[in-house]
Order: C-alpha cells, then structure tokens, then sequence
C-alpha cells in the first residue's frame, strides 16, 4: 500500500514537471517568436544573396507548398527569382533553393538534406555536386557519368539523392515559367 503511494507521489511529481517545462517553452517560443522569425528570414535571405545579387527579396505567391522570392535590384528592376522546392531522396524530402534568372539556373542550394544517408546521400550538399546545376537552362537530367548539356553527374552511391535535387530544380525552372507567365 506504502509502495502505490510513492509510485504515484513519484508519477504525479513527474507529470507536473513535464506540463511545468512544456507550457516554459511554448510561453518561450510565444514571447519570441517575432525575433526567430525575423532571424529566420535574415538566414533566408544570406543564402539567397549568396545565390543572385540583388539589394531586396520580395515573395511572390506560388502552389504546391513551394516558396518563391523575386530578387530585385535597387530600382525595383526584376534580376531573377528564388525557389524552394523539395522532392523525395532516399530518406526524406531533399529541400532545394533554385536562383533563376532568364530561364537559367544561377546557382542553388542544398537547404535540408540531413536525413539523407550520412557519408553518401549527404554528399548531394558537397559544392563539386551544387556546381554542376550553374548554367542549365532545361530540366537537368542525372547521370552516372560524362555529363552533356543539361545533365549532371550523380553522387556516387547517392543516386536517389542526386535525382531528388534534380527534381526540385526541375520544379524551380517549371514555377519560373509559371511566375513570368502570371506577370506578363
């Protein structure tokens, strides 16, 4: 009888400081959420000025659950479009940021590929791999090796992976000729 009062004393004391430390970060993340998201934009916006040049991003609306950013220089001039698009790799969805500009591909970046397989799928964020997506102007297309127009060579080991990244920059230059449609 002695033994079901601690156990439940013990299960009761550890509830209260479960809700206790919950309702401390939700009433933390409440108090600053204007501050996280401003630093999360001023994150977004380092790797997209790293991506194309311009003095200021502005959103523009697109489907899918996809983000996209017009970049602009400082007459308020069009210099290209941001993309973040993500498709399936091996373990997870492979988050991409595509810079456009007149129908090419500037640049990208690997935003999220952590759940990719370490040591093979995670090499899709190595530069010699990003690099290879400068320069296409159609949809990239993944090879194993000796890479033409419009194709790219895949990570050894990581073709699942490569193909993920090459499917969201696919989805970039598809929302691209989407926007330029919708402003024209």
């Amino acid at each position: 009888m002695k033994q079901s009062k601690v156990v439940f004393s013990d299960a009761l004391c550890l509830f209260i400081i479960c809700l206790v430390v919950t309702f401390a970060v939700a009433g933390t993340r409440s108090v600053f959420k204007e501050r996280i998201a401003q630093q999360e934009w001023e994150q977004t916006q380092t790797v997209m000025s790293q991506l194309i040049k311009a003095d200021e991003f502005e959103e523009v609306d697109v489907t899918g659950g996809n983000q996209a950013f017009k970049a602009l220089d400082a007459s308020g001039e069009t210099v290209g479009y941001l993309f973040v698009t993500q498709a399936y790799g091996y373990g997870s969805d492979v988050s991409v940021m595509s810079a456009v500009s007149d129908g090419e591909i500037v640049g990208i970046d690997i935003l999220d590929a952590s759940n990719e397989t370490p040591g093979l799928g995670q090499n899709v964020t190595r530069k010699d791999f990003v690099d290879q997506f400068s320069g296409l102007t159609g949809f990239p297309e993944v090879v194993k090796n000796e890479p033409a127009e419009n194709q790219v060579e895949a990570v050894t080991g990581a073709t699942k992976s490569s193909n993920a990244v090459a499917k969201s920059v696919e989805e970039a230059l598809v929302l691209f000729e989407q926007v330029t449609a919708s402003e024209n």
